[in-house]
């Protein structure tokens, strides 16, 4: 049972992983001018922790946060952009007035939704290939269409905490701690087991 092998060393290892991994990208997204190269980093870890490769959480974290940070700095526009469409969203939501017209709260959450699905694509590529932030970019909306299961996957992981604040309200405070400890990096997790599947296809699912 306390084999360094077992299941449930494996599994309390890796739970061990995704806590520090965890604590390590919501500490660098205090700061949101390196939010986007958190994300990017923290797929860097995660699709590491997928193909099996050697890796030290906190480390591989660290040089992958400093080496994305340029790469990722124009996904970090998108992501402060997509931010800012869910707190509006939000807000108009809970607001005892009505702040927008129903029309306009539809397309602003249709954009929302979107950018979340290329976001959810883009970061990933940004962690697992080299290439130009243009090509990266087309590569994700592609990828995107061309897988829509796996898009609405990831879209949905990574919607999760407010989709769960929204349907279920009481839930606020235990969400808020589970995302806190683990939820960024489970889903991350979670997600590049799909994400690696398609990565190692021959040309990659549809990429350029």
């Amino acid at each position: 049972m306390f084999q360094p092998d077992s299941l449930l060393i494996r599994f309390l290892t890796k739970t061990c992983d995704l806590l520090f991994l965890n604590i390590m990208f919501v500490l660098s997204c205090v700061t949101i001018a390196f939010s986007g190269a958190a994300v990017t980093s923290l797929y860097t870890v995660t699709l590491k922790m997928i193909r099996g490769q050697d890796y030290a959480p906190v480390k591989a974290f660290l040089r992958a946060l400093r080496e994305n940070f340029l790469p990722s700095f124009s996904a970090t526009i998108l992501l402060f952009l997509d931010m800012t469409l869910l707190a509006i969203l939000r807000a108009a939501l809970y607001a005892e007035t009505l702040l927008m017209p129903p029309t306009l709260f539809v397309l602003l959450a249709i954009i929302t939704i979107l950018l979340t699905a290329l976001l959810s694509w883009l970061f990933p590529l940004l962690a697992r290939f080299e290439n130009t932030f243009s090509r990266h970019l087309n590569n994700a909306v592609r990828l995107s269409l061309v897988n829509l299961p796996v898009t609405f996957l990831l879209t949905t992981v990574n919607l999760l905490p407010l989709l769960l604040c929204l349907l279920i309200p009481p839930s606020l405070g235990v969400v808020f701690a589970f995302w806190l400890l683990f939820g960024f990096a489970a889903g991350a997790w979670v997600n590049s087991f799909y994400l690696n599947r398609i990565f190692e296809t021959p040309r990659g699912g549809g990429m350029k």
